[in-house]
């Protein structure tokens, strides 16, 4: 019988994370492709970070935040998952009508919504709090459009290991955005210029991945994209609408609510601070993690396919995350204060004291990766979906009851506290999942070399 413990899986890393065993494959190659590219996206974005920081105040980022996090809602849901779903075939050609699945799902409901928000524009000024955001709510879905375009392009991308392609267009979006915000700040424009920064860059990277992505493929999207194809695509893989959808839209609901709700009981200054914490913290995490998920997802799809034992790479990845992550982390939540004064200005060291606490969250959620894309590859997007409703509930609960009795760094700590325990609990829930099929498989093998002999 199997042990499930966090020694068990200590002993197995252990064996694995080896300097010899770690290099010398396709798999660290591209890794360290999309990481050279992202490596790069992200240091213009660090680079950016001080300027950003001192053309726009709390206010700005706080509005900014809010309506980013509607955005961000919206785009984990827009193509219903099946985006997702187009690294899993085992053909080309299941996997394109997949692309036009997603492509679609992500036109329809973007229509949809910006009726809502021509129709009820009061509704949504209200969740977001910002006035000044009035003229600009029709780029919510514009926004919410782009975002799934983009996804399905890198799916695609990844799924044909063309990742010198998007590590490119990674750089591209980070010099385009941020140089455009800073422009717009420059002008003076204000939120309005974070908002059509961020639509710049994701636009004019999208239309660079796309003309890649027709230029080599077009003649099997054109040979595949029939009505007939694209349904019975979309209907072998309904499990990514039915439940990787809603678990998507949640796991965005839970990050997206604290901008709404500390603008809600603390005011629009506070979600600012917040949401600059986030974007400080993010831009080393997605140094490793954007990278990461493309390649890790493709390699992990195939490994499946081709039934190999997918819980050394599990124990491979997720203690690799864990060891570089945990140095940082214990520097950053000592000296985040200091930090944010001395790089980003001394009018965010309330930003800095958010970010010491948020870091409690991130380093699990940073360890949590390929437990995320296992749970998926292994279709069992129905516990995920439990796994972040009980999450969503928790986290608001928490941001609630914190807005009624407690200041704002305490809810902003408790609210990362929980977010820690339920990111451990999906890595320990996978890695029990794989050594059950594992156990699983040995039993099934050994039984048909028995009946074999006999």
């Amino acid at each position: 019988m199997a042990v499930f413990t966090p020694i068990g899986m200590l002993k197995e890393v252990s064996t694995l994370m080896k300097p010899a065993r770690l290099g010398k494959n396709s798999f660290v190659r591209n890794v360290f492709v999309v990481m050279s590219g992202t490596g790069l996206a992200q240091l213009l974005t660090f680079v950016f970070s001080p300027i950003l920081s001192r053309l726009y105040g709390p206010l700005d980022f706080g509005s900014y935040g809010s309506f980013m996090s509607v955005v961000g809602i919206l785009t984990a849901a827009v193509t219903l998952q099946y985006s997702e779903a187009i690294m899993l075939p085992s053909t080309d050609e299941v996997a394109a009508s997949l692309f036009a699945a997603a492509c679609f799902s992500a036109l329809t409901i973007s229509v949809g919504f910006s009726l809502l928000c021509f129709l009820f524009p009061g509704f949504w000024l209200g969740i977001l709090k910002a006035p000044e955001l009035k003229g600009w709510l029709w780029l919510m879905p514009v926004m919410g459009l782009v975002g799934g375009l983009n996804q399905t392009l890198t799916a695609w991308c990844a799924r044909r290991k063309a990742f010198k392609r998007t590590a490119a267009v990674q750089v591209f979006r980070s010099l385009t955005t941020s140089g455009g915000q800073s422009a717009a700040g420059l002008a003076g424009l204000g939120c309005a210029g974070l908002i059509g920064g961020g639509v710049a860059g994701e636009v004019l990277a999208n239309l660079a991945l796309w003309r890649w992505v027709a230029r080599d493929d077009g003649r099997l999207f054109g040979r595949v994209f029939r009505a007939k194809e694209v349904k019975s695509a979309a209907r072998n893989y309904k499990d990514f609408p039915l439940y990787s959808a809603p678990q998507n839209l949640m796991n965005a609901a839970s990050q997206g609510a604290p901008v709404i709700l500390l603008i809600h009981y603390y005011g629009v200054a506070i979600g600012g601070f917040y949401a600059f914490s986030v974007r400080a913290l993010q831009a080393p995490m997605n140094f490793v993690l954007t990278s990461l998920r493309q390649v890790l997802f493709q390699k992990l799809s195939e490994v499946h396919n081709g039934g190999r034992d997918l819980g050394r790479m599990f124990a491979k990845c997720t203690g690799t995350l864990f060891a570089l992550a945990i140095l940082p982390t214990i520097v950053g939540f000592v000296l985040a204060p200091r930090i944010f004064v001395f790089v980003f200005g001394s009018q965010w060291l309330t930003a800095g004291d958010y970010a010491r606490w948020l870091l409690v969250w991130f380093l699990p959620g940073f360890c949590n990766l390929p437990a995320a894309l296992l749970g998926r590859i292994l279709r069992r997007q129905r516990t995920l979906l439990l796994l972040d409703l009980a999450l969503l509930i928790s986290r608001i609960s928490v941001l609630i009851f914190g807005g009624a009795c407690w200041s704002p760094i305490h809810t902003i700590a408790a609210f990362s506290v929980v977010g820690a325990f339920f990111n451990i609990l999906l890595i320990f829930y996978v890695w029990r999942l794989l050594k059950l099929h594992k156990s699983s498989n040995s039993d099934n093998l050994a039984e048909t070399t028995e009946a074999t002999q006999v």
